[in-house]
Formats: C-alpha cells, structure tokens, sequence
C-alpha cells in the first residue's frame, strides 16, 4: 500500500467513526448533564449531515453548499456548550456576541468571497481560531480551579481536548485548502487523510468525555 492508497483507505472509512460518540452518548444519557447534552446534540447534527452528504454524493448530487451550513451549526453547538462551560467566569453577553459576529462573516465568506459551490475557507479558518481560543481559556480556568485535583477526571477536559486536537490540528488545512485543492488529486487525498485522523483522535476524546460522564 503506498501513501496514496493509504490516504484514500482513510478518508472512505473515516464516516465508521462518526457514530461512536453518538452510540456512547446513547448508552451514558441518563448521566448526561446539560453541557454533555449540547455535546449529544452536536454529535446528532454532524451524522445528520454526514448521511445527507453521502447520498446527496451517492447521487451524483452536488454537496459542498451543505458544508457552508454544517459549519454554523458546528459553531453554534460548540459555543453553546462553552457558554455553559464559561457562565461563571465571563459574562453571558460575550460567546451569544461571537456567535453573531461569526455568522456575519461566514455569510460574507459564503455568499462574496467564495461562493456555496467551493470551500467557505475563510469561515472554517475563522471557526478554528475562535475554538483554540474557546479551548485555551478552558485549560487556563481548569488547571487555575484544579489546582488540588486532577481534571481528567471529569467529563469536558476530554471534550475539550478532542476539539483543541482538531481545530487546532487543522487550522493550518482550512487555511490552504483551496490553494492545496489545485496542487492535483494526491496531495488533495492526502490533506483529507489528515483531515480525517484528526476527526477519529477528536471523536475519539469526546467518547472517552462521555463515556466518563457521572449521575447527575
């Protein structure tokens, strides 16, 4: 196997993983506090568009437009569930104001400086800076709180250390991706093979999350 089929083993078999966190966060709901719910329902959204993206793709039918729209529901379940998380610490006005401003732009970015047939890079960059920051400021308040105690033993460090890896890991990916896109087919394979190893270590950290999810 060289590293073209490799990359495109992954990136086929990447959608097997979706469902894992989901399941896990079936089997722990009657553990799920109101942030791990938000987390439930954002893993809802994503394999609800991960089918519709499938067999529009199944169908021949063109699908990028759907990314344009997964993007500000990503956005908006992972605010959610960091307004939750930052209530105590910073005021309520602060992520709803993100989210909005967030929103603007990627309705510029979809609708002016790209189009909803190519890749809304600008907004998925955008997306990742703001939950790197959302997952450092996380780290800053847990390890300043818990101080005595081990965070890892509680349900969002790992949630936290799932989106941190991902945004993170792909900052750089969204940033280039329309450039990397034309550099042909292999490359392009490749950048999605990393693309999608960064989503099996992020679904990955979130089934740990819930699965370490306590009664209410």
């Amino acid at each position: 196997m060289n590293a073209q089929e490799i990359a495109t083993f992954i990136v086929k078999n990447v959608s097997w993983f979706v469902p894992i966190p989901l399941l896990v966060g079936i089997f722990r709901r009657k553990y799920l506090v109101r942030e791990l719910l938000i987390i439930f329902l954002y893993l809802c959204n994503g394999v609800l568009f991960e089918l519709i993206s499938r067999t529009m793709a199944y169908y021949s039918i063109p699908n990028l437009y759907l990314f344009h729209i997964y993007v500000l529901m990503e956005f908006l379940f992972i605010s959610w569930f960091y307004y939750e998380i930052f209530k105590r610490y910073i005021s309520p006005k602060i992520i709803p104001t993100i989210f909005i401003f967030f929103t603007i732009f990627s309705l510029i970015d979809s609708f002016f400086l790209h189009n909803t047939l190519t890749f809304n890079s600008y907004a998925k960059t955008a997306e990742c800076l703001i939950i790197v920051g959302y997952t450092a400021f996380y780290l800053y308040k847990t390890f300043d709180e818990f101080q005595d105690q081990d965070p890892s033993d509680t349900p969002v460090f790992w949630i936290n250390a799932g989106f941190l890896f991902y945004f993170s890991g792909c900052l750089f990916l969204f940033t280039f991706s329309n450039f990397i896109l034309t550099q042909g087919k292999p490359m392009g394979m490749i950048t999605w093979a990393l693309h999608a190893f960064f989503i099996v270590i992020m679904y990955s950290l979130i089934s740990i999350g819930l699965w370490r999810s306590t009664a209410k």
